[in-house]
């Protein structure tokens, strides 16, 4: 058998390279299959719309990924058997629906060798008579848009839970638009970072992000702060006047904290603003056109402060066009780890310690129930961080009994100490080979899982596993 030329091969892994590059530039999804089913090209695109990544997805079949419940419906199969382009409706891990199109590649013996299979968004509108719901539908650009933009984001954005994935998915289409949106969540959950993860991804990321925390105003300020105030408009007034909060958002994004505690006087010239998008400055008898996306954000009920008669009614209508909620920490593991792993490595960073998160550590971060959230996971990280440069590595800190401390000597591969059954030997060292692959790869479930070489739902699977046998040895 003649040998293939080394000049052809080198074209051969060039051609190939280049149309990897070609498909994961595709803004949409794409992949090619051969007449089984299995997976042989795909761009990253197709994998994040999954929620899968793309090694693995390189090593499955499409009967699988439907079994798995990667997406209702392949149409890859019904196109290699068919012999023609089949199209059809499909929803997707994230609950993204497309509509999928699969055209065979038939050789001159009329046989199917390959089948590429392309993906759209569904235009939701299209589906919905009714006009109103139509109109509210529309706010929403087409979702894969946020699929490139979400590897960008991995190293300031945490989102390892479906809950945060999703979410994300939502705010990324919200911020194409200028529609007001309030951010719903308990203290802590970092809803003026999500704000910021909207102005970033909006047309106006170029422009000012101005962040007001309303509580924090004393209340015979907010509104000279808010609307800034010409020279003399009263006493202890600057000379020259100054700008106010309103004007320094022109053309950029405006973040009200806390808006639930914004006095009832200023909630209606607030809704003025809103309505007219014009400002008059305190001791002014000009209004000044403005163009500002405004964000909100409250770890209180409006809607119940409206029955109360704490907010006003008119004001929580015109800011509720588009609502999202973060969930607490406590309702997403998976965020917990990717946070711990985060934060430790931003502080290894900052102070310079080398220290590893222990089984035990961790194991007592998932059970702790965080009400302060995000914010007080890393306030718990730095202390731990903070101790072992004390010199004191068997001090354990404890938070209401539940979250443990440090061992800065941990060392994933120290055979010593370690016996019992071959499977038990073999256990331990799974579970400190796992661990010390997630330190590696700070806490991002989906790299680890890949380095690993299993599916993102076994490594959950085999933590929780642990965390019982630990509980189980107590």
């Amino acid at each position: 058998m003649p040998r293939k030329p080394k000049q052809a091969g080198r074209n051969y892994q060039l051609a190939k390279q280049n149309l990897d590059q070609i498909f994961d530039m595709l803004p949409d999804p794409i992949f090619v299959t051969d007449r089984h089913g299995n997976v042989l090209l795909s761009n990253s695109t197709t994998a994040l719309t999954l929620d899968i990544s793309l090694d693995q997805l390189l090593k499955s079949n499409v009967r699988d990924l439907v079994t798995n419940g990667y997406y209702t419906k392949s149409y890859a199969l019904e196109a290699a058997e068919k012999k023609s382009v089949v199209s059809g409706e499909l929803i997707t891990k994230l609950n993204i629906r497309q509509l999928s199109t699969s055209t065979p590649i038939i050789d001159e013996d009329g046989n199917v060798i390959l089948v590429l299979t392309t993906g759209k968004a569904m235009d939701p509108g299209s589906m919905c008579s009714s006009p109103e719901k139509r109109e509210l539908i529309n706010r929403r650009k087409r979702e894969v848009e946020y699929l490139r933009s979400y590897v960008l984001d991995r190293d300031t954005v945490v989102a390892e839970s479906k809950s945060m994935r999703q979410l994300l998915l939502q705010a990324h289409t919200v911020a194409q638009t200028d529609s007001t949106v309030v951010l719903y969540g308990e203290t802590g959950t970092g809803k003026e970072i999500l704000a910021k993860y909207l102005h970033r991804h909006s047309k106006r990321a170029g422009e000012a992000f101005i962040a007001v925390n309303c509580a924090t105003f004393p209340e015979h300020l907010v509104e000279s702060e808010l609307f800034g105030y010409e020279k003399g408009a009263f006493t202890g007034a600057s000379a020259d006047g100054k700008i106010g909060l309103f004007e320094a958002a022109h053309r950029g994004t405006l973040f009200l904290d806390e808006i639930a505690e914004m006095p009832l006087f200023l909630q209606s010239k607030l809704l003025r603003v809103l309505e007219t998008y014009e400002v008059r400055r305190l001791g002014s008898h000009i209004d000044r056109k403005l163009d500002f996306r405004l964000i909100a954000a409250t770890h209180k009920d409006l809607q119940k402060m409206t029955y109360d008669g704490t907010f006003r009614t008119d004001l929580f209508y015109r800011l509720s066009v588009i609502p999202l909620h973060i969930p607490p920490l406590r309702d997403r593991p998976e965020d917990i780890v990717a946070l711990s792993f985060k934060f430790f490595e931003d502080f290894k960073k900052k102070y310079g310690p080398e220290i590893q998160l222990t089984p035990d550590t961790l194991g007592s971060f998932q059970k702790y129930n965080w009400p302060g959230n995000v914010r007080e996971l890393r306030n718990v990280v730095e202390r731990l961080v903070i101790s072992s440069l004390q010199n004191y590595p068997s001090e354990q800190l404890v938070l209401d009994n539940q979250v443990h401390g440090l061992d800065s000597q941990y060392d994933s591969f120290r055979l010593a100490g370690l016996n019992g059954t071959l499977k038990q030997v073999t256990r331990a060292l799974e579970e400190r080979y796992i661990y010390q692959v997630l330190n590696e790869c700070g806490g991002r479930m989906g790299e680890a899982a890949d380095r690993l070489g299993i599916y993102r739902t076994v490594l959950y699977r085999k933590l929780k596993a642990f965390e019982k046998e630990r509980d189980a040895t107590k």
